[in-house]
C-alpha cells in the first residue's frame, strides 16, 4: 500500500477519549458539525443507556451551539434506551450506516445541514470511523476504545488490521 493510500486510514488526531478533545480548538477551526460513533466512542458496545457523563457532555456541545449526530454501524432496536436519550437530547441517530461506505456520513452530513470542512469525525475504527471519515475529506478524530467488549468481527478482524495498519500509519 503506497503513502497516499495510508493516509486514508490516518485521522488527523487522536486522543484518549471523547473527554480529552479540545473541542473550543475545533469551533475556533470551523468545525460545526460533530459526527460520533456510538459503540466504544461514546459507550461500551451494546450498552443500554449512556452514563451520566457521556450525556452531560453531549448536553454541553449542544450548549455550546455544535451540531451533533450519531453515525452507528449497529442495528439499534427501537426501543433502545439509547435511542430514547438521544431523542430526549434531539440528537438524531443514523444506523446501520455501513461505514466507512459514503453513504451515512453524507446523510449525516445532510442532517447536521454542515459542508465536510464544517464536520468532524469521531469514533474508535480506523477501519469504519477514520476511513469514512477521510474518504469524504472530513477532519477525523480517532479515540481508544472505551471497553475491551465489542461486535466479535470488530475484535477478530477489524482490530487486527488495524494494528497492522497502525504499525504503518504511524511510521
Amino acid at each position: 500500500m503506497c503513502g497516499s493510500q495510508l493516509k486514508l486510514f490516518s485521522p488527523r488526531e487522536e486522543g484518549p477519549s471523547v473527554f480529552e478533545i479540545d473541542y473550543g480548538e475545533l469551533w475556533r477551526e470551523g468545525i460545526r458539525g460533530l459526527i460520533l460513533d456510538l459503540d466504544n466512542t461514546l459507550c461500551p458496545w451494546r450498552a443500554p443507556s449512556l452514563d451520566g457523563e457521556t450525556e452531560e457532555l453531549l448536553s454541553s456541545l449542544k450548549g455550546k451551539g455544535f451540531r451533533l449526530c450519531i453515525l452507528s454501524n449497529g442495528r439499534l432496536d427501537r426501543r433502545h434506551g439509547i435511542l430514547r436519550e438521544m431523542e430526549q437530547l434531539g440528537i438524531p441517530v443514523i444506523f446501520p450506516a455501513r461505514k466507512p461506505l459514503p453513504f451515512g456520513f453524507r446523510k449525516a452530513l445532510k442532517t447536521l445541514g454542515v459542508r465536510k470542512g464544517e464536520a468532524a469525525v469521531i469514533g474508535d475504527q480506523l477501519l469504519t470511523d477514520i476511513l469514512g471519515g477521510n474518504l469524504l475529506g472530513i477532519y477525523t478524530i480517532l479515540v481508544e476504545p472505551v471497553s475491551p467488549h465489542e461486535h466479535p468481527f470488530t475484535r477478530l478482524v477489524s482490530r487486527k488490521l488495524e494494528k497492522l495498519l497502525g504499525r504503518r500509519v504511524r511510521r
